[in-house]
């Protein structure tokens, strides 16, 4: 009797998990086919309100967050997921994609650290992933050991692994530029300091005000000499234009800076995440 009662009870086990992982499989196809169609947020309200558990639905929670730009959710359900899963390693490289478009770069490469194995397309990516991280952190030299171990010629992220060496190189180039080089420039020669930032026009400009400035007081002082309200006037407008001249100069490098730095972390984030998005495709 008791034989019979446990036989029964494994039956009823089977079947309540093959019911459960049918359940799982349709739930995940209907949420896939809704985030297909661009019913994002339709995706999100089934996935919020799901009873299931397990890391196939903590993947799931992560892919409609995801696609959702919920980042911080979909980082947090990606984290989640087993290293048993099939979509562990995929797990991890997005939700390290999600962390550092946050700004969390710590978190994103704990997460890339958790990919193990002997996957290879896997491992290259998060060495990849992590020659992006070590660039947005501006650490050339953790970018420059992380990126020699990366295999290039992978079709998946080729074109994305010029584009960051390229971003490197621009970065290096531009960080080479000094506030103060710019002011000194500017007191030389007004406007140089802005063609040293990079703003041609501007330099011209500044050069054109403030030298016609100090040729009219030149004028003044000769025809008029340097007690005359006409030279006063024009020396202090000469003054006022110099001086900011040279302030200009210096703003025109941080702020060149902050733009260029906000432009190329734009880039680096869109060229580790091609390669993901190429590699798994569902």
């Amino acid at each position: 009797m008791k034989r019979i009662v446990l036989i029964g009870l494994i039956v009823l086990i089977g079947q309540i998990r093959e019911v459960r992982a049918q359940s799982v499989s349709d739930e995940f196809g209907f949420v896939m086919y809704l985030i297909g169609h661009t019913m994002r947020d339709d995706a999100v309200t089934i996935v919020e309100h799901t009873t299931l558990v397990g890391d196939s639905v903590d993947f799931l929670k992560g892919y409609a967050y995801y696609s959702a730009r919920r980042l911080d959710s979909a980082a947090a359900n990606y984290g989640r997921v087993g290293e048993s899963s099939p979509f562990y390693n995929e797990a991890m490289l997005f939700s390290a994609l999600c962390n550092a478009h946050q700004g969390l770069y710590r978190q994103s490469e704990e997460s890339l650290l958790r990919i193990g194995g002997d996957d290879p397309q896997a491992l290259n990516l998060r060495r990849f992933e992590q020659s992006g991280i070590r660039l947005l952190e501006r650490d050339m030299m953790g970018f420059d050991s992380c990126f020699a171990l990366v295999d290039t010629t992978d079709f998946r992220l080729a074109t994305e692994a010029a584009n960051l060496l390229a971003v490197r190189n621009d970065i290096a180039d531009y960080g080479r530029r000094k506030p103060w080089v710019a002011g000194t420039l500017s007191a030389l020669v007004p406007g140089l300091g802005k063609v040293y930032a990079g703003n041609l026009g501007e330099g011209i400009a500044a050069f054109l005000i403030t030298g016609s400035m100090m040729a009219v007081t030149a004028e003044n002082w000769v025809k008029e000499g340097p007690t005359n309200w006409k030279t006063i006037t024009a020396g202090l407008l000469s003054t006022v234009f110099y001086i900011g001249n040279i302030y200009g100069s210096v703003a025109s490098v941080k702020v060149g800076f902050r733009d260029f730095n906000q432009r190329s972390d734009v880039q680096i984030l869109y060229d580790i995440h091609i390669p993901l998005r190429a590699s798994y495709r569902h």
